[in-house]
């Protein structure tokens, strides 16, 4: 199987759903020659607003633009991809295989963050069938109403 072990347990903290679907992406790009890896998927509300904290309050620099309750990342429906060298030990931050990938996860249904207008963010896919708003996915959410089915 294509699917690393850091990949699958990031993986397997997503909804049954977008784990087929990250799974596919890493079989199809990994076809391809891609050497891709998920390096994150969800994260809790305080999870969320650690990484919030980085490059405002606390050292580093800035890794994201959401509160905790403002990422498709809280909802288990996101995740964030890594291209790495063909030993897939170093890390590419830069790459045209980001793109590769992008339209790979576009062909599967998830939505790509390269294809975002305001804010690109090629490493990051989602799954949202139902074309929620965050508001509504906290909302669902709440009420225990599935946001993927």
């Amino acid at each position: 199987m294509a699917v690393d072990e850091r990949s699958e347990q990031n993986i397997k903290t997503l909804k049954p759903e977008v784990q087929v679907l990250a799974r596919r992406l890493i079989e199809e790009a990994t076809a391809q020659g891609i050497h891709v890896k998920v390096i994150s998927g969800y994260r809790s509300y305080a999870e969320q607003d650690e990484l919030y904290a980085k490059g405002r309050t606390e050292p580093g620099p800035r890794v994201t633009k959401a509160r905790g309750g403002y990422s498709w990342h809280n909802f288990q429906i996101a995740f964030d991809i890594g291209i790495f060298s063909e030993d897939g030990k170093k890390y590419l931050g830069e790459s045209p295989d980001y793109k590769k990938c992008g339209k790979i996860g576009e062909s599967l249904g998830l939505e790509w963050g390269g294809s975002w207008k305001e804010f690109v963010d090629e490493p990051h896919f989602q799954f949202n069938p139902h074309n929620l708003s965050l508001a509504q996915c906290r909302e669902w959410t709440a009420e225990r109403k599935s946001i993927v089915t």
